[in-house]
């Protein structure tokens, strides 16, 4: 069995590579396709050992991005042509989509971003498969759509494949009991982005000042990511500077995240770290964790994110976000096991799946969580 990745966000590849890993040791062949964003993708595939090629690079304006289009359509039909492969996996988007147009070779895409409707109108209808999340709540034309229980940080921090590795901490200065505060304020760039404005452009004096006041009354040890823009040289004692591959293991050992990465938001809830998003459009998979584990907030008022993160940091919090986390993984599935088996049985895992939508209970872990 061979199948293109295709990969856009840096998030991209940690989704696929339980899967990859899989169909390798089966006899299979697996190839990534990247279009680079925050130069990272690269980096992060070659660390895995994956046969690779860097397709293009992402543009951060709107008007780039549709010219983009055509040009990394071709190249990826190109790779398609020249790899062979038996099906195609990818986010959900005109890429792929006008790649394989005239193609019969299967594209199975992932979407979970309600606002992303450019990518729903340039590439739904020739989509084979489209997987969403169960938490997805935007209804979408078409029977080419399978919902599953689950995000899609479930494929990479699920317990049955992630353990946290606390070597990070020792390279950083840092203890198990040390109160870590992670906060991340990205370029908002992406097509799904368009319309939104960064927190950070307006509230960068209310930022520092909250960062010292926690600094002085809970101890934090406060650390930001801006791997999608720049900060000022106020903030240059709290940038974040590790591999990209160590950013989930730092996570983990979170009292807290804040900022307006809504996939590490996610990701924090998964790994049962408290989070505020700093945004106001809903995402379902966020909606999800809020309403339903109360796991965090999403929020457009600056002034309540600060003051709830105040809350967050109290001591008995990590307790009571443990029982939330083992909660959510007692309802979702093992999502790397579950796209494992639909790729490698695809067609008959889609008709499988739109005959019986519980099949998927079958990938439910009760134990070691």
């Amino acid at each position: 069995m061979k199948v293109l990745f295709l990969v856009y966000h840096p998030v991209d590849p940690y989704i696929t590579f339980e899967t990859a890993k899989r169909i390798e040791e089966n006899g299979g062949e697996v190839f990534y396709g990247i279009i680079e964003k925050e130069g990272i993708i690269k980096k992060i595939i070659d660390d895995y050992k994956f046969n690779n090629q860097t397709i293009g690079v992402s543009k951060p304006s709107f008007i780039g991005k549709l010219f983009n289009v055509i040009s990394l359509s071709i190249k990826i039909n190109k790779i398609v042509k020249k790899f062979k492969p038996d099906l195609v996996f990818s986010p959900a988007g005109p890429y792929s989509s006008i790649a394989l147009k005239f193609s019969k070779i299967p594209l199975i895409c992932w979407e979970d971003t309600e606002t992303a409707t450019f990518n729903f109108k340039y590439s739904h209808k020739r989509i084979d498969t489209l997987l969403l999340t169960k938490s997805f709540y935007k209804e979408l034309p078409g029977n080419n759509i399978i919902r599953f229980n689950g995000y899609k940080e479930l494929a990479y921090l699920h317990p049955s494949v992630f353990k946290a590795n606390s070597t990070i901490l020792k390279t950083l200065g840092l203890t198990k009991n040390d109160k870590i505060v992670l906060m991340r304020f990205s370029a908002l760039n992406a097509m799904h982005d368009i319309g939104l404005k960064s927190e950070v452009e307006s509230n960068d004096t209310k930022i520092l000042k909250f960062i010292k006041k926690i600094e002085v009354e809970y101890k934090a040890k406060v650390f930001i990511s801006v791997t999608e823009r720049n900060l000022d040289e106020r903030f240059d004692d709290y940038k974040l500077m590790i591999e990209p591959s160590q950013y989930v293991h730092l996570l983990s050992f979170c009292s807290l995240y804040i900022g307006e990465g809504t996939t590490t938001a996610s990701e924090a809830g998964v790994l049962g770290v408290p989070w505020i998003a700093l945004r106001d459009k809903p995402l379902g998979y966020l909606n999800d964790q809020e309403d339903n584990y109360g796991l965090g907030i999403r929020t457009d008022n600056f002034d309540l994110a600060l003051k709830k993160a105040e809350e967050y940091l109290q001591d008995h919090i990590k307790v009571q976000w443990a029982e939330k986390r083992k909660r959510l993984l007692t309802d979702k599935i093992d999502v790397s096991a579950f796209l494992t088996w639909f790729l490698c049985n695809y067609p008959q895992s889609d008709s499988i799946m739109k005959e019986k939508p519980d099949y998927q209970n079958k990938f439910k872990r009760t134990s070691n969580l």
